[in-house]
């Protein structure tokens, strides 16, 4: 009975721990990560002749009321700043934080947080994984800096690699975030953008936008897309 009870506990050792090392899930960028069966459709794979549920979703796109960008070993250049690197020495961190007034009544099928590479800006051959993570303590894009920074939580959201030849929209899924935010919890302050992966020149984002309307093809700058039925 005894080693009946070790050699389970030991097989429930081995599950929690091999679910823990479970990677997350990856968003794609170009039709090449899907295969040849697969295209590439906003961040998915989906399989040639298949309808994804967005085809037939109603597709909303917020921009941000409040954003920031902060950096070891500097303050944060703030909302004003065009451009942000991210992926090099310096752990840079965006900040967002978005109003989504959502109708009770809406299904979300899909919840993407939208990134546009800058344009013109030479960008060193590795391959830079961003995802999404909770910010859970409150923050002001106007005073926050490394040293004073909100406290971010990871949700485990795909992850989405950004190679230097990829395309200039990139798409981070945050989906299971945004029905977090329809619930109304007091720790829900927005989201962060996390670089993993290091280069000397990481990978240059647009952060301000050049059109009022985040739904129109001028805008350039994070937005966050919905699609709902």
């Amino acid at each position: 009975m005894r080693t009946a009870a070790v050699s389970w506990l030991a097989g429930l050792a081995w599950g929690l721990a091999s679910s823990a090392c479970t990677p997350p899930p990856q968003m794609c960028m170009a039709e090449a990560e899907c295969g040849p069966q697969s295209s590439c459709v906003a961040g998915r794979c989906v399989v040639h002749g298949a309808i994804p549920l967005i085809a037939s979703s109603r597709r909303v796109v917020y921009a941000p009321v409040d954003e920031a960008t902060i950096h070891r070993g500097g303050h944060g250049p703030g909302p004003s700043a065009r451009i942000v690197s991210l992926g090099r020495d310096d752990d840079a961190l965006v900040l967002l934080r978005f109003q989504v007034p959502i109708p009770p009544e809406a299904d979300v099928i899909e919840a993407y947080l939208i990134l546009q590479r800058a344009v013109g800006i030479d960008a060193d051959p590795a391959i830079i994984a961003l995802h999404a993570a909770r910010i859970v303590g409150p923050w002001d894009g106007r005073t926050v800096s490394w040293a004073v920074q909100p406290r971010l939580e990871d949700f485990g959201a795909p992850v989405t690699r950004v190679r230097p030849v990829s395309g200039p929209v990139v798409r981070l899924d945050v989906h299971d975030l945004v029905r977090r935010w329809r619930r109304g919890g007091r720790d829900e302050f927005g989201v962060a953008v996390v670089a993993e992966g290091r280069s000397p020149t990481g990978i240059a984002f647009a952060m301000a936008p050049t059109s009022g309307d985040p739904a129109s093809p001028p805008f350039i700058g994070p937005a966050l897309e919905l699609y709902m039925k």
